[in-house]
């Protein structure tokens, strides 16, 4: 059996945390799971401290929010595993899901980092897997009106790699941080996240580096988890144009 850590980094999640939690400690894989809260200014430390099976977590609580990439830096320095998890608190993880993914990685030495399909919370696919973007694709999905991206549906969804589908596992140039399954030495390899990213394109870099240490990063269509999709960049337009302008300063 794999030996597998998972690493779980909140802000203000008190809502979604117990269903996230739940679902990677009815795993049929063993895991051992931290939770680094970054000065969460509602309550989820205190709810997650209430929460069935905390024992079996390492809660690691930060008195200052130092950030998406450093948060699970902090985890990725002191794990002992094989493989390590990075995964959002707005997850769901299904069942037998990490069991698939370390199968996967087992077969696929070259892979150092793999993702899992994405579904809503109704079971439709939410597409999250992505080819290298420009300037112009992120500023189309993120602040383009409806009639626009009609007229670009096409490169939209070449972006999104729809061309490709998501029924077979294959290679993908960038995959979504919200949950990682990497080989943790993999992780050291690269020196983890570049912390000068706070947040936003964290996870487009480290693939980049996880690519240029000569790994696959890759998408695995067995293996599925239920994304509730909370990031605050779908709700606000300075967000938007915060994520273009880091798309801009990464490429």
């Amino acid at each position: 059996m794999a030996k597998i850590s998972l690493a779980v980094v909140t802000f203000n999640n008190a809502e979604l945390i117990q269903d996230c939690l739940s679902s990677i400690l009815a795993q049929s894989e063993q895991v051992q799971v931290y939770i680094v809260d970054n000065a969460s200014e509602d309550n989820t430390a205190s709810v997650l401290k209430t929460l069935p099976g905390i024992d079996r977590v390492r809660l690691i609580e930060n008195q200052t929010n130092v950030g998406f990439g450093a948060g699970h830096n902090q985890v990725i320095a002191c794990v002992g595993s094989e493989y390590h998890v990075l995964c959002n608190p707005d997850i769901v993880v299904n069942p037998d899901t990490l069991k698939i993914l370390a199968d996967y990685m087992e077969h696929h030495p070259d892979i150092g980092l793999v993702c899992p399909r994405f579904n809503y919370s109704d079971g439709r696919l939410q597409a999250n897997n992505h080819r290298l973007p420009t300037v112009f694709d992120l500023a189309l999905r993120r602040l383009a009106p409806k009639r626009v991206k009609k007229c670009l549906e096409k490169r939209m969804n070449r972006y999104l790699m729809l061309d490709v589908g998501y029924e077979l596992s294959c290679d993908v140039p960038f995959v979504s941080g919200a949950f990682m399954f990497c080989r943790t030495a993999v992780l050291r390899q690269v020196g983890g996240f570049d912390t000068r990213y706070f947040l936003y394109f964290e996870d487009v870099d480290l693939c980049r580096k996880v690519q240029l240490a000569g790994y696959r990063t890759a998408y695995c269509a067995d293996a599925s988890v239920m994304h509730l999709w909370q990031r605050a960049a779908y709700k606000k337009l300075a967000h938007d144009v915060c994520y273009v302008d880091k798309c801009a300063q990464v490429f």
